[in-house]
């Protein structure tokens, strides 16, 4: 197994210490202030992991390139790694622990219903190619699609920390909407997607 391959199985086994960190079942949470945010100290550790798990996800993919190490192995795991990492911390950040004794920023369910819906269209589509003998690339709005979930993920972690104190009179947070953009990029991602490759259900008939 290649360099980048190894980054790529680490991020796996980060993804689940980090689902391990978030469901432990804690009879109490220790609660840390920052400024006038409070923010579980498992949303710490777990944002911490998740944070080394995204950066892995750049540096993987780039050490491929560089050092031209790109395996098909590595085309199946890593796109395998991304979608369990964003996944598994939407799925938990939008529910409500036990232990949570202070308000924090959820995300609401319908959010994570579209993410894993755009992810299972567009990987039929790309099983679709494949038989087909084609190679279909992501598109340039489904990285800013990543970008923003990744931003939006960590905002929640932190409870919406530094930009709390803002009030904003719309009554949302910085955090909602990110979350909110991150769901709407993620929709526009998947209709431009199956639009460009419209084809693919054509010549599957």
């Amino acid at each position: 197994m290649n360099l980048p391959n190894r980054i790529t199985s680490l991020r796996m086994v980060i993804v689940l210490v980090m689902i391990i960190v978030l469901l432990f079942p804690y009879p109490t949470m220790p609660m840390m202030r920052f400024g006038q945010t409070m923010i579980p100290l498992v949303y710490l550790i777990a944002g911490g992991l998740f944070l080394i798990a995204s950066i892995t996800d750049f540096l993987d993919g780039y050490l491929a390139r560089k050092l031209k190490l790109i395996t098909n192995f590595g085309k199946f795991l890593d796109p395998l790694a991304d979608k369990i990492l964003t996944n598994s911390a939407f799925i938990l950040l939008m529910m409500s622990p036990a232990w949570l004794e202070v308000d924090i920023i959820l995300i609401p369910p319908w959010v994570v219903i579209i993410m894993i819906i755009r992810d299972l269209v567009i990987d039929g589509i790309r099983m679709i190619g494949v038989s087909q003998g084609r190679v279909i690339a992501a598109n340039s709005i489904g990285k800013v699609k990543t970008f923003l979930q990744i931003i939006a993920i960590l905002l929640v972690f932190v409870n919406d920390w530094p930009f709390a104190w803002l009030g904003l009179p719309i009554g949302l947070t910085i955090t909602d909407l990110v979350i909110y953009a991150a769901a709407a990029t993620s929709f526009a991602s998947l209709w431009v997607y199956v639009i460009a490759n419209w084809s693919v259900f054509r010549d599957s008939r």
